[in-house]
């Protein structure tokens, strides 16, 4: 006699539904890994004559600096350039803030979970994780 347990009485059909959220969610993962790798953005001083370049990792990449800025003193090329890093690194934080929100499908619960908004329990719906469910340990 052979017998085929599946967790919960769930059948092949649901635990299939739960691989194929859980390969859906890694996929996104890798893509936002993948696309916060590959991300570079570029911020300008307000004058236009200092322009930074800041890579996935958060490191200043390429620093162009237009030959006006030489005629600049000292302290104004320090702010210039102080000011286009800060723009990269703003510009940074807007596009990783979108990618997140992509990955998990909307703008209200990254916002709502940067406020302290969100309980466990909404975020991981969002990943098709219910935390209420008595069976989820045995499906896993």
């Amino acid at each position: 006699m052979s017998t085929s347990w599946t967790p919960g009485g769930m059948g092949g059909a649901g635990l299939e539904g739960i691989l194929r959220q859980a390969q859906e969610q890694q996929r996104r993962l890798a893509d936002f890994q993948r696309q916060r790798a590959e991300l570079r953005v570029v911020g300008e001083s307000p004058d236009g004559l200092v322009q930074v370049t800041v890579d996935g990792d958060m490191k200043v990449g390429d620093i162009e600096i237009d030959a006006r800025a030489m005629r600049l003193d000292s302290f104004s090329l320090a702010e210039s350039l102080q000011a286009a890093i800060d723009a990269a690194y703003d510009a940074h934080a807007e596009r990783q803030r979108e990618l997140l929100e992509e990955m998990l499908g909307g703008a209200d619960l990254v916002r709502r979970a940067e406020a302290g908004k969100v309980t466990p329990e909404e975020w991981f719906q969002q990943f098709g994780v219910d935390l209420n469910d008595p069976l989820r340990r045995l499906r896993g």
